[in-house]
């Protein structure tokens, strides 16, 4: 399996949503938001924390989650509904469920990062490196 920044699986206990996605640069961030956040001022939270998905090739998740499980799926070989990966560029993905326990999902991308600040999404979007 390709060597992710993020360990994996990975349990975080508050709700996210899927908060952006970037075509151009295959990236899909979800977020849990602070209490700071002029829209979400109910949080519990005092930091937002980013999840980052990039080098996305393929998604199916929800755009709510209660709480998020990431765990690897390990096989590439075949992801229902989209064209199969070459063998020779497998390497590159890695093939990830995405979950609250009881609604899932999947991304099949080229990493996983996640961001405890909440804002490495909005300052580095194109170039995603872990810091």
């Amino acid at each position: 399996m390709r060597q992710l920044w993020q360990t994996l699986p990975l349990h975080i206990e508050r709700p996210f949503h899927q908060w952006r996605y970037m075509t151009s640069h295959r990236t899909l961030i979800m977020r849990s938001h602070n209490r700071r956040d002029p829209v979400h001022g109910d949080a519990r939270f005092e930091e937002s924390i980013d999840v980052v998905f990039s080098g996305v090739y393929a998604m199916n998740t929800r755009t709510h989650y209660r709480e998020l499980f990431i765990a690897s799926l390990g096989d590439l070989t075949e992801v229902d509904g989209y064209p199969e990966i070459p063998e020779h560029l497998r390497h590159l993905f890695v093939h990830l469920t995405v979950s609250d326990g009881t609604n899932e999902g999947f991304v099949v991308c080229s990493n996983v990062l996640v961001d405890p600040v909440g804002e490495f999404g909005l300052r580095y979007p194109g170039r995603f490196r872990p810091q």
